[in-house]
């Protein structure tokens, strides 16, 4: 990366995306050193990660290196809900649709993308459904 006062900074390449404009920009963190006072022992040296982007030119890759596997997949294709087997006393239903983040969610199941959802929901080879706290369905409605 290239700041502004013209001097030359290695970053971590966290992810790369583009914008509206077809432009790359890129997710980097750097570490710094930073101080930690404590009361006991006085201030000492630790590190704080910091995240920020910056669009390419700024931005260059090494040479040889190649980023395209810290793209996002197409919007189709990315797995943004959790389908989870049922709880052994639950005797209706086969698995349930949650969103990532919901904290009913077992850890046991699998992320699934929008068009596996919706066939889940569809009443398939096995029943599933959308979870009574998080509503998975009040999202996936608009993408039918």
């Amino acid at each position: 990366m290239t700041l502004p006062n013209g001097q030359h900074l290695k970053a971590v390449v966290i992810r790369r995306r583009r914008d509206r404009s077809g432009a790359w920009w890129y997710d980097l963190a750097i570490e710094l050193p930073d101080r930690v006072d404590d009361r006991r022992r006085g201030p000492s040296l630790t590190y704080r990660t910091i995240t920020f982007s910056a669009p390419f030119p700024v931005v260059q890759g090494l040479p040889g290196v190649n980023y395209a596997s810290l793209d996002l997949p197409p919007p189709g294709e990315r797995k943004r809900w959790r389908l989870s087997p049922s709880p052994p006393q639950d005797g209706w239903a086969e698995a349930y649709l949650h969103r990532p983040d919901c904290a009913q969610a077992q850890s046991t199941g699998g992320m699934v993308s929008d068009e596996e959802a919706l066939a889940a929901l569809a009443e398939g080879d096995m029943i599933t459904v959308p979870c009574p706290v998080c509503r998975p369905d009040t999202v996936l409605k608009h993408r039918r």
